[in-house]
């Protein structure tokens, strides 16, 4: 059976030169995602309930999401080249799932506006996104892979403070490593109600997504292997620490 896949791949390398030959891993889903945050301030007060009108602190955080998907295939489709395995047409749908992970640390500023209960916040550092991925056809061809990539990320966030120790917050991630075969980007985002219990932990609670990208053929069409889109995508639930 691997004499027959790697034989499958030498006779499609000679046209990856020209265009793209494979189509792409569509592994996105629904999924709970877990979120851990922690916070350091280094100058001023990030607490809900003790703010200072701007802080400087450092920002860690890692988040993780299980997807499944089943990607619909049909005869005389491109094949899906993944995990050192051709998946053509004729093999069936792809129930595909996957685990992604996204980290980072970095400096973040948060602003209020006066004396109002609203505030702007960014996040600029280092990140690290790794993806776990498996697919399994209807014809029970099976194949998988773990990718992992350090990179940069950048952030922005805002907050509506409703109650003393309550908030409305909207934050966005983007992680980039540039890498064409491993993680060449991810990120995260979420809409969620933050409650301070006592001044150094907070719960989170609301809706988000995190997804990851491998370019693969996209960025070079030397790379016979199949661009690869995860996401999840679902209830989002949270803990930080605040110090």
């Amino acid at each position: 059976m691997k004499v027959f896949r790697f034989a499958v791949l030498a006779l499609l390398a000679p046209c990856a030169a020209l265009a793209n030959v494979t189509d792409d891993v569509n592994a996105g889903g629904g999924a709970v995602i877990g979120n851990v945050g922690m916070s350091i301030d280094i100058v001023g007060n990030s607490t809900l309930q003790n703010h200072t009108s701007s802080s400087h602190a450092i920002d860690m955080g890692f988040s993780y999401a299980k997807a499944k998907r089943t990607q619909e295939r049909e005869v005389g489709d491109q094949p899906v080249v993944f995990g050192g395995t051709a998946f053509f047409g004729a093999a069936g749908d792809i129930e595909w799932t996957s685990n992604i992970r996204l980290a980072h640390i970095g400096y973040r500023p948060r602003f209020w506006f006066g004396q109002s209960n609203f505030a702007l916040e960014g996040v600029i550092g280092a990140g690290w996104a790794g993806l776990g991925l498996k697919g399994v056809a209807a014809n029970g061809q099976s194949a998988s892979e773990q990718l992992s990539n350090g990179g940069a990320v950048l952030g922005l966030g805002g907050i509506w403070r409703f109650a003393s120790a309550t908030a409305l917050q909207v934050r966005f991630l983007q992680f980039i490593s540039g890498d064409k075969e491993g993680v060449t980007s991810a990120s995260r985002g979420d809409v969620s109600v933050t409650h301070a219990l006592g001044k150094n932990f907070q719960l989170r609670g609301g809706l988000g997504y995190v997804t990851a990208y491998s370019a693969r053929e996209d960025a070079d069409d030397t790379i016979l292997k199949s661009p690869i889109r995860a996401g999840g995508v679902g209830l989002l639930l949270g803990l930080d620490f605040v110090f």
